[in-house]
């Protein structure tokens, strides 16, 4: 056994190797498995041309998501930044420069994070009548974009990705949020450069938190049962900007997390021999979906956090404001979690930490569980599916956080006998080529947006 060191480790010193080259991209678990055997539970790696620790033993990933008084989340504490060390342009930057509830630390964290907590309620709460009607939306909408892609076909050839669980989510925050029309589709795509980082996210994160803000100004004016409406009317309040910022940091991890999370598990059942395809479906829509959590979860790494003091973590003694980059990947790898490719692997257990865990665990966890099992129960319910391309050919997103699939081509069979192509919304221009599904009986008429365009032109393709 190694014991840490007296003095820290210099980052700086140690001869790191990237993280993001090819072999992250197509086979992460190698990668974390190399590092877990030459470092320890704790690696340095080089991110972008900056220096970080990954942490990648489920233990001390633990460790650092319990404790917010030693880790902190604000990036005043990031050593390097105030230092100068940390190039302008480095893509991850424009993202930890904003604050919102993801990146607060102590009394301003709690005091965000119980205002969210309480907005968010009614949404989560199964026996609210927001929550039934949200979960009501996202089931008549999950309805309507497999009947899209369908267009009256018995089987053919559909992307996952771009025709169904990117959109999903996107109408589910329009109709939490309030949008007084469906104008999300160039926020949606906002939130990908920002996560993504490179010389659009500056931009990207700008527009976003604009959109977000001029919806907090109209809801002020303009009230209804949403949560933009809720967070206005918390207690001590809130201000304009800080709930566009709170909302910004929701559209991110709805985009992020909760699309990916539905691919990542159709991509688990139809990738299995028929045996592990059959006990991923044998048992409620819920339970696969926490296994996929386990198995291939959508947010890989955290965003870092800093050592309040010098602190010992796996073999290393890390320095007051070092980067740590928690890998809830990396974690779930871990031999004392579960052993990789073995029975345990894919058995359900409620310890993963794909929403994350302690102080800043994910506040809307319940919601994007709620639309992940709606969107993947539809799915199975009314269609089977065939791999479009052999699972080593499926192209990934390159990115430090967030394991998604760019497009996710499969060949679809209806189970279910197809009706005609729905009609115009009411009032829509005639002809129309384009068909959006008609609103339900309690909808206001709203123009046909860009997003059902979009998905007729992916069709129509």
């Amino acid at each position: 056994m190694q014991f840490p060191p007296s003095e820290p480790s210099e980052l700086a010193s140690l001869a790191v190797e990237p993280l993001m080259t090819r072999d992250f991209e197509t086979r992460p678990a190698a990668v974390y498995a190399r590092l877990r055997a030459r470092y320890g539970p704790v690696a340095p790696v080089d991110l972008h041309g900056i220096p970080v620790w990954l942490v990648l033993g489920y233990r001390e990933v633990w460790e650092v998501l319990r404790d917010e008084s030693a880790w902190k989340k604000d990036v005043q504490h990031w050593r390097w930044l105030r230092e100068g060390r940390v190039p302008s342009d480095w893509p991850h930057l424009p993202g930890y420069q904003v604050s919102h509830l993801l990146m607060q630390d102590d009394q301003r964290h709690k005091a965000t994070r119980a205002a969210v907590e309480e907005a968010l309620a009614p949404f989560q709460d199964t026996d609210a009548p927001q929550s039934w009607e949200l979960a009501n939306a996202v089931s008549r909408h999950a309805d309507e974009l497999i009947t899209f892609f369908a267009d009256g076909s018995e089987s053919g050839w559909v992307d996952l990705g771009a025709q169904f669980a990117r959109a999903l989510p996107l109408m589910a925050v329009n109709r939490l949020f309030g949008f007084p029309v469906e104008q999300g589709d160039d926020v949606f795509m906002d939130s990908w450069r920002m996560v993504d980082g490179g010389p659009e996210a500056a931009a990207a994160v700008g527009r976003l938190v604009a959109a977000t803000t001029e919806l907090t100004a109209y809801k002020r004016q303009h009230p209804g049962d949403d949560l933009t409406t809720r967070l206005l009317a918390i207690e001590p309040p809130l201000t304009v900007e800080q709930i566009g910022l709170e909302l910004y940091a929701i559209i991110v991890i709805m985009s992020e997390l909760v699309s990916h999370a539905i691919t990542n598990s159709v991509l688990e059942v139809l990738a299995g021999e028929s045996g592990t395809r059959a006990g991923l479906m044998a048992g409620p829509v819920e339970e696969l979906v926490n296994r996929v959590h386990i198995a291939s979860p959508p947010w890989v790494n955290l965003t870092f956090r800093f050592p309040a003091v010098d602190t010992d973590l796996g073999d290393f003694r890390l320095a007051a404001g070092d980067a740590v980059a928690p890998s809830i990947a990396a974690a779930h790898g871990d031999p004392m979690f579960a052993t990789p490719g073995s029975q345990d692997a894919s058995v359900s257990s409620r310890a993963h930490l794909a929403w994350g865990a302690g102080p800043h665990q994910c506040p809307g966890r319940g919601l994007a569980d709620m639309i992940v099992t709606t969107a993947v129960g539809k799915l199975f319910e009314r269609c089977d599916f065939e791999l479009g391309l052999p699972v080593d050919q499926l192209p990934w997103r390159s990115s430090t956080h967030v394991r998604g699939l760019k497009s996710f081509p499969v060949r679809y069979r209806m189970r279910t006998r197809q009706a005609a192509p729905m009609a115009p919304a009411a009032g829509a221009a005639a002809p129309a080529p384009l068909p959006e599904p008609a609103p339900s009986a309690h909808a206001t008429e709203r123009p046909r947006s860009a997003l059902w365009r979009f998905l007729a032109s992916l069709r129509r393709g």
